[in-house]
């Protein structure tokens, strides 16, 4: 077991927030976890009032972004506990992403012990259902060298930050956006790191982001990088369809992150009894089902938005294609309303997903 020294005090609860009202992400609580890297070990693992580091300007992560990251949330539960929602998967995924990335790894027992501590000790901040404390895992390379070549210094830290919906423009449940369809644009190529959690990915996908939310879409839809008309996934979570009963999702591979939501909602699916099909979507499939009505619902599927519906698909040429006849469907609103239970801890936790922390 990871031993953690603290050195702060436990905060005091916040009463009477709506969560509806907390911006996702914006403001972090007070404490954080941080652990230092150096001469092959990680040591020190601390839980210490947040405060900025302190980087010399040839500090790896600025010059050649060597940083991972994870996202996870902790739910208030009924009786006034708190739970993480299948901890050991981030914890996996953050060991696959550090070996990826060159950066010495943490196990996954340590991830879990830390993530854990930091949780315990900002629990009285976690609000209540719609809302969460987000939990923010990274590692930066911090080694003050300019050397094309890996840091040999490093340090994790964890921020958490009371939250409330991630589309909060969304509406109430599953709710909806729109997203554009990017032409222009690649995420990810073969070889490369579409399938961890490394910045660089998501740098990469800001000046897109940017231009679809000037065209009022909440997020991007990027294609393969080969042929650029198969359908890969978004900006910053996986995506479903509904097509003649079944859920359809393109397979897990090199350029597509193997998203915690997306497993789930995947095995919910089948708890209810919906046929599921990982295989290759291309853009004009997609567009002929969203014509022809074969195609009935859309799904965005990720730890932060959970599962919400998409009600228009909207190309750089201009043109708009509706999802359905309405959105979020009744199949995403079903998965949606079965994982925030389980999540919650309102219904039933048949998998064994829930990790209750304190």
């Amino acid at each position: 077991m990871l031993e953690i020294r603290n050195l702060t005090t436990e905060p005091e609860a916040t009463e009477g927030v709506d969560p509806r009202t907390i911006e996702f992400g914006r403001d972090n609580s007070p404490n954080f976890f941080v652990m230092d890297y150096s001469d092959g070990q990680w040591r020190n693992a601390r839980i210490e009032p947040v405060q900025p580091f302190v980087l010399h300007p040839a500090a790896n992560v600025l010059h050649y972004a060597q940083t991972i990251f994870e996202g996870l949330k902790a739910y208030r539960q009924p009786s006034g506990s708190i739970a993480l929602f299948r901890p050991n998967l981030n914890a996996a995924r953050f060991h696959r992403s550090a070996r990826r990335m060159s950066i010495p790894a943490v196990e996954e027992g340590a991830f879990l012990d830390a993530v854990s501590a930091l949780v315990t000790n900002e629990r009285n901040l976690v609000p209540p259902e719609p809302g969460c404390l987000y939990v923010r895992p990274s590692i930066i390379g911090v080694e003050p060298s300019v050397g094309l070549k890996s840091s040999n210094a490093f340090t994790f830290f964890i921020l958490t930050y009371p939250s409330g919906p991630y589309f909060g423009h969304a509406g109430e449940g599953a709710g909806s956006i729109d997203v554009l369809v990017s032409t222009s644009v690649t995420r990810a190529c073969q070889g490369g790191m579409g399938n961890v959690k490394a910045g660089a990915n998501y740098a990469g996908t800001l000046a897109i982001l940017e231009r679809a939310k000037e065209l009022g879409c909440a997020q991007v839809l990027f294609l393969d990088a080969v042929g650029h008309r198969g359908v890969e996934e978004m900006g910053g979570m996986n995506l479903i369809f509904l097509q003649n009963g079944a859920l359809r999702t393109p397979p897990l591979s090199e350029t597509i992150l193997d998203g915690v939501t997306r497993d789930s909602v995947l095995a919910i699916a089948e708890d209810f009894g919906l046929g599921v099909e990982e295989e290759f979507i291309s853009i004009d499939e997609l567009v002929a089902g969203l014509r022809d009505g074969s195609v009935t619902e859309a799904i965005a599927c990720g730890t932060a938005a959970v599962t919400t519906g998409i009600k228009t698909f909207r190309f750089e040429d201009g043109s708009v294609v509706p999802v359905g006849t309405v959105c979020p469907g009744p199949v995403t609103s079903q998965l949606y309303e079965r994982l925030v239970g389980i999540q919650y801890g309102l219904l039933p936790d048949p998998h064994g997903w829930v990790h209750p922390v304190v």
